[in-house]
């Protein structure tokens, strides 16, 4: 049986995480994508990140099914699309924002289901519209062949004239369809989501982020971005199909484990790293107990854990612990964030949710909180370095002065315990 130490655990953790592989790129069962982070199922994709599906996108993020685009955010099933941002279903638009099932628009903002118009917002079932006057179609495309799209003092123009129409047409309060008792923006077929943001098929969870994948997030608070078929977890970044877990990053297919990263298809980890299919026992550390040690011992580290004020993984694996907070009593639901010092409140569904797991009152804002899990995160800049493993040139967001162990995609399945 391994001696683990609840005293050293902190700094064990950390060593553990440096030399334990990264993945240089996960951009998996796709062709040509090799500039960008999180890309499945795509091809001849160039600096995109977190999106799927997708075919010549490029300068994309958080995207579905785009074919044939560039600079977009947050779109889904659009064809010939450029500078456009939470669009969906659109073909040949250009500078749009929140358009949907709409062909050859441009320069618009909340159309449904419209057809050549440019400058327009608000407008539904309608073509040949300019600056939401209705026209012809002689009229409207004598229209289009006067104006130089390219010069910069004509752009400047449509665009002023667009900001008043928007500042003149009403805004559904939050960007929400097929939900019950949501709070937060852009969250589709949801209830009982609080503060939560682009996401979909989520129930009974708060502050979650970026969920806009299929499978749905249920009773989870603080996950994201990119959680997908999650329950009861807390804490969780970059990861899918979990069960009761907390304190997770990059991780998939796992059940109640804690504190771990780069984990696999496991049971019952705490405080582990680059493991796979370790569904039989207990693991600590990346080392096998048996049960009575794991739940001792997960206790004693708690406690360290929480003398030493480590509240999420960000704080595990960074924080100062020369700096350490006041403790603040859990009956103070109204308190200062430590980090940025705003004030926030903890609501009731939080406290069930935090007393039900045993998970102690936050000390950090959501906001904070959410920051901190992209902070997992390299920056969106990528670099060349060579696989730590086969020394095949990589390129990822880990520079080559990284401190960690960066594998390429079939090294690091490949090596992964």
């Amino acid at each position: 049986m391994p001696d683990i130490s609840s005293q050293t655990f902190i700094q064990d953790f950390r060593d553990l995480f440096l030399k334990s592989p990264q993945c240089g790129s996960w951009s998996r069962a796709s062709e040509n994508c090799d500039y960008g982070d999180i890309i499945t199922v795509s091809k001849d994709c160039y600096m995109c990140f977190n999106s799927g599906n997708c075919r010549n996108a490029y300068y994309c993020e958080d995207s579905r099914a785009l074919t044939d685009c560039t600079d977009c955010a947050f779109c889904e099933n659009c064809e010939l699309v450029y500078e456009c941002t939470d669009c969906d279903d659109c073909y040949d638009c250009n500078f749009c924002q929140d358009c949907h099932n709409c062909n050859g628009v441009q320069f618009s903002y909340d159309l449904r289901r419209c057809k050549n118009c440019i400058g327009c917002a608000g407008l539904r079932d309608k073509e040949y519209c300019i600056f939401n006057k209705q026209y012809d179609k002689d009229r409207y495309e004598e229209y289009l062949s006067q104006i130089n799209l390219t010069d910069e003092k004509v752009l400047t123009k449509i665009n002023d004239e667009l900001e008043k129409l928007k500042r003149e047409t009403p805004r559904m309060f939050a960007h929400q369809f097929d939900t019950t008792n949501c709070t937060g923006d852009y969250i589709y077929h949801s209830k009982n989501c609080h503060m939560c943001f682009d996401t979909r098929h989520t129930e009974d969870s708060g502050y979650i982020t970026q969920a806009n994948l299929d499978m749905g997030t249920k009773d989870s608070w603080d996950c994201g971005p990119i959680p997908t078929g999650m329950d009861l977890c807390y804490d969780v970044s970059y990861s899918h199909y979990l069960f009761d877990c907390q304190h997770l990053y990059w991780c998939g297919n796992l059940k109640n484990s804690q504190y771990c990263a780069n984990c696999m298809e496991s049971e019952n980890l705490f405080g582990c790293q680059y493991l796979q299919h370790k569904r039989e026992g207990f693991y600590i550390l990346n080392q096998k107990v048996d049960e009575k040690y794991f739940h001792g011992k997960v206790a004693e580290i708690k406690k360290v854990l929480d003398e030493k004020g480590i509240y999420t993984l960000h704080d595990l694996i960074y924080k100062n612990l020369n700096n350490q907070e006041l403790k603040i009593s859990d009956s103070q639901l109204s308190r200062d964030c430590q980090i940025c010092k705003e004030k926030f409140k903890i609501i009731p569904k939080e406290i069930e949710f935090y007393k039900k797991h045993e998970i102690r009152l936050p000390i950090y804002c959501p906001f904070c909180r959410a920051a901190q899990r992209f902070d997992l995160r390299n920056e969106r800049e990528v670099f060349k370095r060579k696989c730590d493993a086969c020394k095949k040139t990589l390129i990822t967001t880990y520079p080559p002065e990284s401190p960690h162990l960066v594998y390429c995609l079939d090294c690091w399945w490949k090596h992964i315990k």
